[in-house]
């Protein structure tokens, strides 16, 4: 589609201007890119013979020959006398080569953002599958390695070395032949996969102050439990002492108490 006017472009750059033959002159005249500086010597063509270029269709002479906006003075190229002028200071529009290029830029970066982004992804995901099978595994883990047992510990994790944990007992008064009696019930649990041999277990019944007032020990029948298995015990005291609050019970082996 013909057009009245003439696109230029920078030898150096390759920036264009849209222009009008008259701000140019018949015979041409010296013109300076904004983009990079450089000066040449530019020549309108005829205007018969000039065609839309694409890479130009957001200049303003365009959009103005095709009757996007109203026609006025020229004023996207201001020629540079040959001697002592001013710098011009055209007004070029993105061309949709430089739109194109920024399209590439933008698309790299995004791939380059998704592949950071894949990278620190895989280690994280490793991390949380490791810290979901170590505890779905702890018990076999600190059976192996009973010093993985205060690592757990510092993670919030109660982990028995042993691998047997006992329920917190249950322990109430009641009258036999007219005695009284305290019965405790409770149960041993085996956390491994293993058959387990039971130690002794050891009840100590205190007062307010924590103070030991009587302790027995417990030996289960069974005295072995297999692998994931219970096994519950009962054991009575007869005229327990006054002032008993409280119960304490560990295996024998054990190093601490549970308060029960």
């Amino acid at each position: 589609m013909p057009v009245s006017g003439a696109i230029i472009t920078c030898p150096e750059c390759g920036t264009r201007y849209s222009v009008t033959p008259q701000s140019l002159g018949p015979a041409g005249r010296m013109v300076r890119c904004a983009r990079c500086k450089t000066s040449w010597f530019a020549v309108a063509e005829p205007a018969e013979t000039l065609m839309y270029d694409p890479d130009a269709l957001f200049h303003a002479d365009n959009l103005r020959d095709a009757g996007v906006l109203d026609a006025r003075t020229d004023d996207a190229v201001e020629p540079v006398p040959e001697a002592d002028a001013p710098v011009m200071r055209p007004t070029a529009r993105i061309g949709a080569d430089a739109m194109m290029r920024d399209h590439v830029d933008a698309a790299r970066l995004a791939r380059r953002r998704r592949t950071i982004q894949l990278i620190w992804a895989v280690p994280v995901l490793l991390v949380v599958i490791g810290a979901v099978i170590a505890v779905l595994n702890r018990q076999d883990i600190v059976n192996r390695l009973p010093q993985m047992a205060s690592v757990y510990k510092l993670a919030g994790i109660d982990v028995r070395v042993g691998g047997l944990d006992i329920d917190p007992p249950e322990a109430r008064t009641i009258l036999v032949d007219g005695v009284p009696m305290i019965r405790v019930d409770s149960v041993v649990r085996n956390l491994t996969r293993e058959t387990k041999i039971v130690p002794l277990i050891e009840l100590t019944l205190h007062d307010a102050n924590g103070q030991g007032l009587l302790q027995w020990y417990v030996e289960t029948r069974p005295d072995r439990i297999e692998g994931q298995g219970r096994l519950a015990f009962t054991t009575e005291i007869a005229d327990p002492p006054e002032g008993a609050v409280g119960l304490r019970y560990r295996f024998f082996e054990d190093d601490k108490f549970a308060q029960g």
